[in-house]
């Protein structure tokens, strides 16, 4: 009840008049006049004056409507989002499904999302919204696509994912270069792919590489076929036998995630939802 109450104080504050607030909540001016001499009541000083020229905030009733105001204005903005919404239609790739969303399920039920469709590779999602397949996706390192709302997510390392057999097992940190000595395990297609690649192009080396997708990467590397990279978050909830996750010096390998969506309202509820 407090929360009501001072709710018809913010109102009386703003219009300045008890009977236009009245009227604003659709009861009696000697009613709500007794709900502010209860509010007045509970915590312990007067907020208003009333004078010839209507009704004045006292002092310390200006400080506690200026203090106040600005969080019922989110309260009221934030129910207004997730109001809008019967249903969003999610895209999201096997390892976001996993490793990130979860941490999220709390605040996105209230939000009546679901994934709808699932990808390998996230940037598979930009046609799919462009068609309004989906309402909303988070897409790697695109950082916007005209027609489409976006806002930067979250940037996170890779780390390398090392045989135990190999010597390089036994160190804290590697280099890239060090990884390149033995076979690279990488998905058939994305950023990583194509960095690794451009990696190697650059430094003249030339290695086997396998093609698998991330979830298929630490059971080669266990096996002890090659080296892999997997995003932090994924090395931090993974446990394999034969396996260890190291970073690499110099964080060569990072990636940028980018929360789409068909519009901005849908955007404003998520990111508020995976801040």
């Amino acid at each position: 009840m407090l929360l009501h109450k001072l709710k018809y104080f913010i109102e009386i504050a703003e219009q300045r008049s008890f009977t236009s607030a009245a009227s604003t909540f659709y009861v009696s001016q000697p009613a709500l006049s007794k709900q502010v001499k209860l509010l007045e009541e509970e915590i312990g000083f007067t907020l208003f004056n009333r004078s010839v020229r209507g009704v004045e905030l006292t002092k310390k009733g200006r400080a506690l409507f200026e203090d106040l105001k600005p969080l019922f204005d989110q309260i009221e903005k934030t129910v207004g989002l997730y109001k809008r919404f019967d249903h969003i239609r999610f895209g999201s790739t096997p390892m976001l499904s996993s490793y990130f969303l979860p941490g999220y399920y709390e605040k996105l039920q209230y939000t009546n999302l679901d994934v709808t469709v699932i990808q390998e590779d996230s940037q598979d999602f930009i046609p799919l919204l462009k068609e309004q397949e989906i309402d909303a996706a988070i897409v790697q390192d695109i950082p916007s696509v005209e027609g489409l709302h976006s806002k930067f997510l979250f940037e996170e390392n890779f780390v390398a994912a090392i045989p135990i057999s190999y010597a390089l097992a036994s160190k804290e940190t590697i280099t890239i270069e060090e990884c390149f000595n033995y076979t690279q395990i990488l998905p058939p297609a994305g950023s990583l792919s194509l960095n690794v690649r451009r990696m190697m192009k650059e430094q003249n080396v030339e290695r086997d590489v396998l093609e698998t997708h991330y979830l298929g990467m630490v059971g080669l590397v266990s096996l002890g076929i090659g080296i892999a990279y997997l995003p932090s978050m994924m090395a931090k909830e993974v446990e394999h036998r034969g396996v260890v996750f190291i970073p690499i010096k110099g964080a060569p390998l990072t990636r940028k995630m980018y929360l789409y969506a068909v519009t901005s309202s849908v955007l404003e509820v998520l990111s508020e939802s995976l801040k």
